[in-house]
C-alpha cells in the first residue's frame, strides 16, 4: 500500500519531512574538529548551516542544531559574520569524501573565544 497526499498542505509537509535527513549518515559516538574562515553562515530550519574554509582549502558544511536551539544557547544572527575564523566540534561522516559535520557539540569564534556549547557538551 501507498500513502499518498491529499492535499496540497499535506504535499508540501510530506517533502519538507523527506528533505530533512536523519543523523544515520554521522558517526554519533565519534568528534571531529575543525578550524578556518567562516565563508557562509545560514541562520534558518531546519539547521543553521555553516559553510568553512580550512587552511588548507577545504570547504566543510557543519550542519548546527535548528534556529531555536542555537538561539536558547546565546547564538544569534549577529553573533558570527563572514571572514570570522571559527572552530566547530562535532560529528564526521561515514562518507570519507564528505565534507559535511553534524550534531555540533560546540562553536567557538576565535578572535576572542566565544563558545557556544550544547548542554550534553558542558557535561564532558
Amino acid at each position: 500500500m501507498t500513502a499518498t497526499a491529499s492535499t496540497p498542505a499535506a504535499a508540501i509537509a510530506s517533502a519538507a519531512a523527506s528533505a530533512h535527513h536523519g543523523y544515520d549518515d554521522f558517526y554519533k559516538d565519534r568528534r571531529v574538529t575543525v578550524e578556518g574562515v567562516l565563508e557562509d553562515i545560514v541562520y534558518a530550519n531546519p539547521h543553521v548551516t555553516m559553510k568553512i574554509r580550512t587552511d588548507d582549502g577545504v570547504l566543510y558544511t557543519a550542519l548546527w542544531e535548528g534556529l531555536n536551539g542555537v538561539q536558547r544557547r546565546g547564538g544569534t544572527p549577529t553573533t558570527f559574520k563572514a571572514g570570522d575564523r571559527v572552530k566547530v566540534v562535532g560529528c564526521p561522516p561515514r562518507d570519507p569524501a564528505s565534507r559535511e559535520i553534524a550534531l555540533l557539540k560546540q562553536v567557538t569564534r576565535m578572535s576572542d573565544g566565544w563558545t557556544w556549547q550544547t548542554w550534553q557538551a558542558s557535561l564532558q
